[in-house]
């Protein structure tokens, strides 16, 4: 049987050189099965018919979302019960403690054998520090054809790191960048509305009749995740903040400043759900769910939760509002894939480990977890033809086809800002999330806040130009339109 104990430690952060290069597209092994023409054989749960792999690893998750520490042990389960000879050890940490314990484990000598790195920061990081290995022995046609055709560029594929393959994803490209508006149909009919607001303009006045007629017992809006709203005038709101047409700082840029009014006037005139700052990941949807909450901005993952909840509520899904002037930004698609899993480096079990990766990038393990948990996951052969047939999974689909542009990305493409890159996104004190969520929930004006930040990544812009003379033109595309696809 699968084993599982818990962990929870602590960490801090750095950057690294990435270099472009090619990844060569070997003929390496394939260590758990695969090796026909169809995609979907590729990489089967049966783990190649055992294969003579032996020996025990050490894997490290994170056990979300609800219900993932079961489905995690019983595919694992199946890894063993297709490989006789193998022990799978699972070590679970919360979200937001898992990087954290990694780093405690890997500097006590102790890493896991395959690990959720929890994207690309954490990646370049643990791969600047030589504790993620190079997963290049799985490439082969098998490996590719799991993944939509080009995503695997070394370059735009956001998985390697100086032309290597060093992470495989869990969840569908577009997954994470795909912002919702999800709306109770019955609630908004009750109050007069046959659709979704299309406007700023038009979110505010229904968001505000709402919560009027709603008593006490249903509001109209939460701003949950007020990035979302933003993203639609300034791709550049998230992280380090730099305007990549500029090369300059610009969280403090007039149209932000106009979408976090917006969530500040509908707080001060108590219009917001009570109590949202405080909620954990999990309540919005619950309360959406239990008809309290007419309308949020959300996440993709959002829709399967309120219905697992709710099966017959009445759940629209809609593009995030843009200002009745037009919107002039999508969300910014910076990379093919998001990184989750990688191997250690300093494996002792290094052939079942990769095994272990291989596995997790099977169609089968990804069709496990879309059919569990309803994410689209990495591969797309795994769902796609099931998704339009579900009517939510088809409107999340529809969104995402016309509400996010490729962006450039210079942690990938500017060879020599990667470092600063890295370094101010992983610097929280330059989070922008702390100073719009201090304006609503205050009441305070978000442009000094903002303005305040922008004056310290400016700072460490400066900094990194005493070594790096040429930091902001590698951090400059001011021929990209944020109104279309970055094309290199």
């Amino acid at each position: 049987m699968t084993t599982t104990r818990g962990s929870s430690r602590g960490f801090s952060r750095r950057s690294v050189l990435l270099g472009a290069g090619a990844v060569m597209a070997t003929a390496g092994c394939n260590l758990v099965g695969g090796g026909g023409d169809d995609p979907t054989d590729a990489g089967s749960t049966s783990g190649g018919e055992g294969g003579g792999l032996s020996g025990e690893i050490t894997v490290a998750l994170v056990p979300d979302p609800p219900g993932a520490s079961e489905f995690y042990r019983a595919q694992f389960d199946l890894f063993q019960e297709a490989n006789p000879g193998v022990t799978v050890n699972i070590i679970e940490n919360p979200a937001d403690q898992q990087l954290n314990a990694l780093e405690l484990m890997f500097q006590q000598g102790e890493g896991p054998d395959v690990m959720r790195v929890q994207g690309g920061a954490a990646l370049t990081r643990f791969y600047d520090r030589g504790w993620v290995a190079s997963l290049d022995d799985l490439v082969n046609d098998d490996f590719t054809a799991r993944f939509p055709e080009g995503s695997l560029e070394p370059t735009s594929s956001g998985l390697h790191r100086e032309g290597k393959l060093v992470s495989i994803p869990l969840v569908w490209g577009d997954w994470g960048y795909t912002h919702l508006w999800l709306y109770n149909t019955d609630i908004l009919a009750e109050n007069g509305y046959d659709g979704p607001p299309e406007t700023w303009e038009e979110m505010v006045e229904m968001a505000t009749t709402i919560t009027e007629n709603g008593g006490g017992s249903v509001f109209g809006v939460a701003p949950v995740a007020p990035q979302y709203f933003i993203e639609v005038v300034q791709p550049f709101a998230q992280k380090p903040g730099v305007n990549v047409t500029t090369g300059e700082p610009d969280l403090a840029n007039p149209n932000v400043v106009a979408a976090v009014e917006v969530w500040r006037q509908l707080q001060a005139n108590g219009v917001n759900m009570p109590g949202w700052e405080s909620w954990d990941g999990g309540r919005p949807f619950t309360e959406f769910a239990a008809g309290r909450l007419a309308m949020y901005p959300t996440a993709t993952w959002h829709v399967a939760e309120v219905r697992k909840l709710a099966p017959d509520i009445g759940m629209g899904i809609a593009p995030i509002p843009v200002p009745e002037s037009g919107r002039l930004a999508y969300a910014a698609r910076s990379a093919a894939h998001q990184p989750i899993w990688s191997m250690s480096a300093e494996s002792a079990n290094t052939d079942l480990a990769l095994a272990a990766m291989d596995f997790l990038g099977s169609v089968d393990f990804y069709k496990a977890y879309y059919e569990e948990f309803g994410s689209f996951t990495a591969s797309q052969v795994a769902w796609e033809d099931q998704a339009q047939e579900n009517e939510d999974q088809a409107g999340i689909l529809a969104v995402a086809a016309t509400d996010i542009r490729t962006a450039p990305n210079p942690e990938l493409l500017a060879q020599g800002a990667e470092a600063f890159w890295a370094d101010a996104g992983g610097n929280a004190d330059l989070d922008v999330k702390n100073a719009y969520l201090e304006s609503i929930v205050s009441n305070v004006d978000y442009e000094p806040l903002a303005a305040a930040i922008d004056t310290q990544v400016e700072a460490l812009i400066v900094q990194y130009e005493a070594e790096n003379a040429d930091l902001r033109s590698q951090l400059t595309f001011a021929d990209w339109d944020p109104l279309e696809d970055y094309t290199a």
